[in-house]
């Protein structure tokens, strides 16, 4: 079955929507979330950074012979947002838990900070981790500046680990060239369809003696 999707205009949708998709997107920032969003609902790159207090876009796509409205909901990394961040998460149908390929503490956060605030808000929701920057995984700067820290870019293996840890799909992509931005919202319409299927389950934490 041809599982692909086409975006239209977000500001004047073809046709009514048979289905509507709420999608929302946390992360530390500047992983590259907001990116992400805006090449796939505006087919453009921002080239300059600006931090996200709270952004709403609307798409409509043809997915799996049905025409839905996707709502994508973005959201605020920063520790000052943490109160705010929430009102953001009902009646969400999936969430997408971004961290950087070249920013390794960000991995480490999805368990410490993004899993724990999600399980809690959305349990019961799809959950897809994605790590965004792959074009830096090969970038010699890059690869610099994480070796005079003594870090290296996080691998596939890593992120996927991670993935299985809390539960979650795992895709990779880049905004900057395109690269797997399709198969992110494809597998999250998806995974948004299943229901049951991919559900946030809550762990217990590690019991700790101090």
């Amino acid at each position: 079955m041809d599982t692909s999707y086409q975006a239209s205009s977000s500001s004047v949708p073809t046709k009514k929507p048979d289905l509507k998709r709420k999608l929302v997107v946390v992360g530390d920032g500047g992983c590259g979330k907001t990116c992400l969003l805006i090449v796939y609902a505006e087919n453009r790159f921002p080239e300059a950074y600006i931090p996200t207090v709270f952004e709403n876009y609307v798409t409509q796509v043809h997915f799996e012979g049905k025409e839905v409205e996707l709502a994508l909901w973005d959201t605020a990394g920063q520790e000052e947002y943490d109160r705010l961040r929430p009102l953001s998460y009902p009646e969400s149908d999936v969430i997408l838990i971004v961290f950087s390929i070249d920013f390794p503490t960000s991995l480490a956060n999805v368990q410490d900070k993004w899993y724990p605030e999600v399980a809690h808000f959305c349990e019961g929701t799809p959950l897809i981790l994605v790590g965004t920057k792959i074009d830096l995984r090969g970038d010699e700067q890059t690869k610099r500046m994480l070796g005079a820290q003594g870090q290296k870019a996080v691998s596939s293996q890593q992120g996927a680990a991670v993935a299985k840890e809390i539960g979650a799909k795992y895709i990779e992509c880049s905004a900057k060239t395109g690269q797997g931005v399709r198969d992110v919202f494809n597998l999250a319409l998806k995974e948004s369809m299943k229901g049951m299927w991919g559900k946030i389950v809550k762990r217990r934490p590690p019991c700790v003696v101090i």
